[in-house]
């Protein structure tokens, strides 16, 4: 009898950072059904060092086109440099007619991913119905089984979440930053690249932080560049006596730093963002404040987390700023609501 030989995979990967750590529930369902199968991941190259933390891929390739950029000529370039390497399926997760285009380029055989745009001669093996997989992170780790088998959510079997390698954080890094975690660490999320519906004010993240350092905790103010002004505009909010206790580091990690420093902490408060989803896979307690969105569609992956969004009419609209301009979704979710939500996970987890 012929051994059956173990398939190779070529993953086509988002660019968003939260659904590219929600696409590991994928890689670990083809490794439980496959444990000697060979993965591969074609991703943007800011978000290598995080691949490095999944331990079920084997090799990377870096996407070198920036967002919006069509650019067919590479394309099948690219495609075609790929296809030497003899994949067995390649799976596309963005929704783009451009990122299916590498797999047609691929040549390889079984093309698979959902509709998207104009992608019914691109991907061969197609699923036309995706409300019948309400979650993102059901989507993909559907595209592990044959769509005549799981036709919807509920076909799904069970399957594991996200879980990224966490490491020890380099000591001579945290001094640079003036981290010691002497006290238990609360780290913020306070960014979104989505846009202002997503962002929770900055004097309620001032006040979760007042209210952590007087119960004998310090804050972490995490996140990108972009974030720089808004933890810093947190800080200025928060009163005189608590200002020793709130270390401000945005912009001076890489993301596996970030996720490192992210692995010390005790507990977490974040808006729907790539870092939420980067807590959730390091297995830290969080809560979860969603504006324009909605926990029906990428909530944390995570039994560890408690998620708070709005009861306002208008919710969730999924824009990416508010077209009323009131922005009620975020500003009614009370800083004091959401530390008394914060301190329960915690009692929760200590029981």
């Amino acid at each position: 009898m012929n051994k059956k030989l173990s398939k190779k995979y070529l993953i086509i990967a988002p660019s968003w950072l939260g659904d590219l750590i929600m696409s590991q529930s994928l890689l670990k369902e083809l490794k439980k059904q496959d444990p000697n199968c060979t993965i591969d991941v074609y991703a943007p190259a800011y978000t290598m060092p995080i691949l490095d933390r999944m331990e079920e891929i084997t090799g990377k390739h870096i996407n070198p086109f920036d967002h919006g950029t069509f650019d067919l000529k590479e394309r099948f370039k690219e495609g075609r440099k790929l296809a030497k390497n003899g994949y067995d399926s390649v799976i596309v997760l963005p929704n783009s007619l451009k990122s299916a285009l590498i797999a047609l380029f691929s040549k390889v055989k079984d093309r698979r991913g959902f509709k998207g745009e104009s992608r019914y001669f691109i991907l061969n093996n197609i699923r036309c119905n995706k409300n019948d997989f309400p979650l993102m992170v059901q989507r993909y780790v559907a595209l592990a089984f044959d769509k005549k088998i799981v036709k919807t959510a509920k076909d799904l079997p069970e399957f594991a979440y996200p879980k990224l390698t966490v490491n020890k954080p380099d000591e001579d890094k945290l001094k640079e930053l003036g981290l010691d975690f002497s006290r238990p660490a609360l780290v913020l999320g306070c960014g979104a690249n989505y846009g202002p519906a997503k962002l929770w004010p900055v004097e309620y993240f001032a006040k979760i932080s007042s209210l952590w350092i007087k119960q004998g905790g310090s804050v972490i103010g995490l996140g990108s560049k972009k974030d720089i002004p808004t933890v810093q505009q947190i800080f200025n909010n928060i009163d005189e006596e608590s200002k020793p206790f709130f270390t401000d580091i945005a912009g001076k990690t890489n993301l596996t730093e970030a996720l490192d420093i992210v692995g010390q902490c005790t507990a977490a408060v974040c808006n729907d963002s790539g870092l939420m989803h980067t807590v959730a896979a390091a297995d830290i307690p969080q809560v979860c404040i969603f504006g324009s969105t909605s926990t029906n569609y990428t909530p944390p992956l995570s039994d560890k987390a408690i998620c708070v969004e709005s009861d306002e009419p208008c919710h969730p609209c999924f824009n990416r700023t508010c077209k009323f301009g009131h922005y009620n979704c975020l500003k009614k979710i009370a800083p004091e609501y959401v530390f008394e939500k914060l301190l329960s996970l915690l009692d929760k987890k200590r029981d």
